[in-house]
């Protein structure tokens, strides 16, 4: 098995024993959403680069103490915020708020005054969905986002696709599932679903 067929769990408990291979791996998966999120945070390139190599240190040096609760990406995700947070106080320096939002994050959340914090985690998690989506066969990719990000019925989808609605209703529970067990191998919970 290689590791980029482990779970993010099965890289940590790896790195516990100074797998270097494993951390590779752990940040090959991770290191371009914590590093957007880190430089959305601190606003400036060169010190997000410090601060992922820093979070990544810290991953190496503190794997064991990843409780097992929750997504590792979560927990990688609040080692990097931490970092970045305890910069921003060093600098004297407060997280920025998203005034000058873009469109789109504002209708993500409305009359919200937003974070770039949470911004960047809805960014992390909305590329998270892409990459996995990128992993299924195109048929099951195609029904997934006509229903959940065009809000096509199952009907309507097969109409579109000039599909059997029963071959759209099998891509679509294969699909999901598929998604499950990407998002299960990546750490996320029961409870991550709901």
């Amino acid at each position: 098995m290689t590791y980029n067929q482990y779970s993010a769990e099965t890289l940590l408990q790896l790195i516990t024993q100074h797998d270097a291979e494993a951390l590779a791996e752990l940040y090959d998966r991770y290191a371009q959403p914590t590093y957007n999120l880190i430089v959305r945070m601190v606003r400036d390139q060169a010190l997000a680069d410090d601060i992922l190599q820093e979070t990544f240190w810290q991953v190496w040096q503190k794997a064991g103490e990843f409780s097992g609760r929750g997504a590792v990406a979560a927990w990688l995700f609040r080692i990097a915020r931490n970092k970045s947070l305890d910069q921003l106080r060093r600098q004297k320096a407060r997280p920025q708020v998203v005034e000058t939002a873009s469109q789109e994050d504002w209708e993500l959340w409305p009359g919200d005054e937003v974070s770039v914090e949470s911004v960047a985690e809805q960014r992390w998690e909305q590329e998270y969905v892409r990459q996995a989506l990128e992993k299924m066969p195109d048929e099951q990719r195609e029904c997934l986002k006509l229903a959940y990000f065009s809000g096509m019925s199952q009907q309507q989808i097969a109409a579109h696709t000039q599909t059997p609605l029963g071959t759209v209703k099998t891509r679509l529970r294969l699909g999901v599932e598929r998604l499950e067990r990407i998002f299960r191998a990546a750490g996320y919970q029961e409870q991550d679903f709901g």
